[in-house]
């Protein structure tokens, strides 16, 4: 993860929208190129099948040696690719599609031989490039971060969330997410997501626009069990704004005996993977305090920030703005309800909006959110 502690992240996918990333790094010593290197063959293991994309990227079928049992709480696991949660809560609510001009992604691998054999699971192949990203990126923020800060310099948020309340906890969350291209920089992303939280534990699903931080399987901590659906997909086709929308489901719950945390997708309520509670500090190892939906956007301090959600200020449209809605929250008993005492939360209210619709036809409990960024 990019600030250890702090942030675990599964972020589904990110969309197809490079801008100037390649190419745009800084350079390393010798010894960083070399120590790379050395990360590169730990990292890269043999698999059973490999597959190219269309978009190029490569995937590795493994399970055991996928990088989530790299994580130190993990190395005596007893997980298989069998493992599936011991219950499951009651599906969201279903909602009518708002319109003919939604569509839903194809979250399938892309692949014409139908994905990973039994037993094993797509996991993206990290590039040099993957590596020399990661850690110039932490080297750019790393020295202004107190070990107790959650928040990150240059980091802002246009969301609404539950409110604070002390007797109030949840076993999950779900929405479904538009998703958008965003033009950003290498030391940049911007991301749609939801947000799952007890204290410094954290849960983000959702999607991103960069590949600047620790949102994919390079982090330790999530085992994927789907043999054709890989986090960190690129999304195509992605919304056009004011033509079609292209949107997923997302749902995480807490099992209730294991106490694993689960990621679900699509309408299908596909099992991607799970986090295990033994990978939690303290909160997470308990129920959620805390759930939001929205934009995130990070640049470097001293530098533009970039565009979030469409790209633009809100325009009152979801065919216009990007949206996250049948916002769910799932509670105590273990039911998913639509989310209520709900508040919006925007830190750069020059650079970005955020309206919460509350229940709105077939949206449900709608939300939106988006700006241009500052210049």
């Amino acid at each position: 993860m990019a600030i250890k502690g702090f942030f675990l992240f599964a972020i589904v996918c990110y969309v197809s929208y490079y801008g100037k990333a390649r190419g745009e790094h800084g350079r390393l010593s010798r010894e960083e190129e070399l120590e790379i290197e050395k990360q590169l063959k730990l990292l890269n293991k043999r698999s059973l099948k490999t597959i190219k994309t269309q978009s190029g990227d490569v995937y590795d079928c493994i399970f055991y040696k996928q990088p989530a049992f790299d994580h130190p709480l993990l190395k005596n696991h007893s997980y298989h690719f069998q493992t599936r949660p011991s219950w499951h809560p009651k599906k969201m609510k279903n909602a009518r599609e708002p319109s003919n001009m939604v569509q839903k992604v194809s979250l399938e691998v892309g692949l014409k031989s139908g994905g990973c054999p039994i037993g094993t699971v797509p996991i993206r192949r990290t590039t040099k490039e993957d590596l020399i990203r990661a850690k110039l990126f932490t080297q750019t923020y790393a020295s202004r971060i107190s070990p107790l800060t959650v928040e990150k310099p240059g980091l802002h948020h246009a969301v609404v969330r539950t409110k604070s309340n002390p007797s109030k906890k949840y076993n999950g969350g779900g929405a479904i997410v538009s998703i958008f291209s965003l033009p950003v920089t290498s030391s940049q992303y911007s991301s749609g997501q939801m947000t799952i939280r007890n204290g410094l534990d954290s849960i983000q699903v959702g999607w991103t626009a960069g590949e600047s931080s620790c949102f994919n399987t390079q982090c330790p901590g999530f085992i994927i069990v789907d043999t054709e659906i890989p986090l960190d997909k690129v999304v195509e086709p992605i919304s056009q704004r004011g033509k079609l929308i292209i949107e997923v489901k997302l749902f995480v719950y807490r099992d209730q005996f294991s106490g694993n945390w689960w990621l679900e997708l699509g309408s299908d309520y596909t099992k991607i993977g799970f986090w295990p509670s033994k990978i939690f500090s303290g909160g997470l190892k308990d129920l959620a305090t805390y759930v939001e939906w929205g934009g995130e956007a990070y640049s470097p301090p001293g530098q533009p920030s970039p565009p979030m959600g469409s790209g633009f200020f809100l325009q009152g449209y979801t065919k216009m703005d990007a949206y996250c809605r049948i916002l769910t929250t799932v509670n105590e008993a273990h039911e998913p309800d639509d989310a209520e005492n709900t508040e919006m939360f925007v830190d750069d209210s020059h650079s970005y909006m955020v309206d919460d619709w509350g229940k709105r036809g077939s949206a449900r409990h709608l939300m939106t959110y988006g700006g241009p960024g500052s210049s």
